[in-house]
């Protein structure tokens, strides 16, 4: 379904205002007015608008002023914005221009005219939209490649140093490097997979959320056994929930692992508790470390601000893991809640409890 548009037609004068509505009124756009500059801020700081309609000649704040102030917000430097206006000498045209505007419309104008500028202007920033968004997208991208994959190849890097070491061993070692690289290649799938998202919708399957932790464990057990950090898991029952496996694994709770094990000193303990409630089924990770500021808790979940810290011992990581786990959850129509302490109250030990809920699949 097509997203409604949203129009501000901005002019000092109401007559030229219900002018310019009679026209685009019958196309179905919805309508908003403001008879100032200063109106007309205000109503785009309270409503998304997809193109402003704007007079030159006005009191106090002018057409121009307003189209700067409006440029001067990241939000609004490619919202369209067409000059409409007696005004129809050449520098005025050009001043209008400079100030940011899109377009140049002279009243008194032809209603045709209006609608195929507005039409054109429309499209153009649909298209735009959308460009923006497909840049989003590969961004994020990026970010599982370069997070989520670093685990598997670190997790390579140090199986063979263990087995250089233990050499005796070398048959196990080969096959959880095997496993490892196996891995990483499923995450390059899923990145492909994830490109073609807007063509071919993400399919969830019924996965058995034990075996995934299990897998996963089994990824970040150098990082574990590095530190000396056991997992105690506790659990009643075994739950399929509805998600895609390789996302699960990967870049949901490989990264919840990794990061509780950063953020936790060595020889400790993770709680792990699987439970269902009602529809979903509820996985908790509590550990007992350094716990998370409360000055970065605001950015945890946004792929475009890194929160990233040093761990415990001076380990290193981009800051977009959890978003990444939120990215995901949201895509199964999961929950992710976090509650943390860098010092121990009365009723939370220092440390952090991540719970991820997934919805039940009943059917399984």
């Amino acid at each position: 379904m097509n997203k409604q548009r949203t129009i501000l037609i901005v002019d000092d004068i109401p007559k030229n205002i219900q002018l310019v509505a009679q026209n685009l009124k019958p196309l179905g756009y919805r309508l908003l007015f403001a008879t100032s500059g200063q109106k007309t801020l205000e109503i785009l700081r309270e409503n998304q608008v997809d193109l402003i309609l704007l007079d030159i000649m006005m009191p106090v704040m002018n057409g121009y002023e307003t189209c700067r102030e409006i440029r001067k917000t990241e939000e609004y430097r490619n919202l369209p914005v067409i000059f409409l206006t007696a005004k129809n000498e050449v520098s005025d045209i050009i001043e209008g221009f400079d100030a940011g505007g899109a377009d140049y419309i002279i009243k008194p104008f032809h209603s045709q005219e209006l609608i195929k500028r507005v039409q054109t202007h429309l499209e153009l920033k649909i298209h735009r939209d959308k460009l923006q968004q497909r840049q989003k997208q590969l961004q994020e991208l990026i970010h599982i490649l370069s997070h989520d994959l670093r685990n598997s190849l670190s997790g390579i890097t140090m199986t063979m140093d263990l087995a250089e070491l233990e050499k005796k061993h070398l048959d196990f070692y080969s096959e959880r490097i095997r496993e490892m690289a196996d891995n990483g290649l499923s995450i390059i799938d899923l990145v492909r997979t994830m490109l073609t998202m807007e063509e071919k919708p993400f399919v969830l399957k019924p996965t058995n959320l034990s075996e995934s932790v299990h897998q996963s464990l089994g990824i970040v057990k150098p990082q574990l056994e590095a530190k000396s950090i056991t997992v105690d898991i506790h659990k009643d029952g075994d739950y399929f929930i509805l998600a895609e496996q390789t996302s699960l694994i990967n870049s949901v709770l490989n990264n919840i692992f990794t990061n509780a094990v950063k953020f936790s000193e060595s020889n400790s303990i993770l709680n792990l508790t699987i439970q269902r409630e009602g529809k979903h089924v509820i996985l908790k990770l509590r550990d007992f470390g350094i716990g998370i500021p409360e000055e970065i808790r605001g950015n945890l979940f946004d792929i475009h601000k890194s929160v990233s810290r040093e761990g415990t011992e001076g380990e290193k990581g981009t800051g977009f893991g959890l978003s990444l786990v939120k990215k995901f959850m949201d895509a199964y129509g999961g929950e992710i809640r976090i509650r943390s302490a860098t010092e121990s109250k009365d009723d939370f030990p220092r440390g952090t409890e991540i719970s991820l809920h997934f919805p039940k699949n009943f059917q399984a």
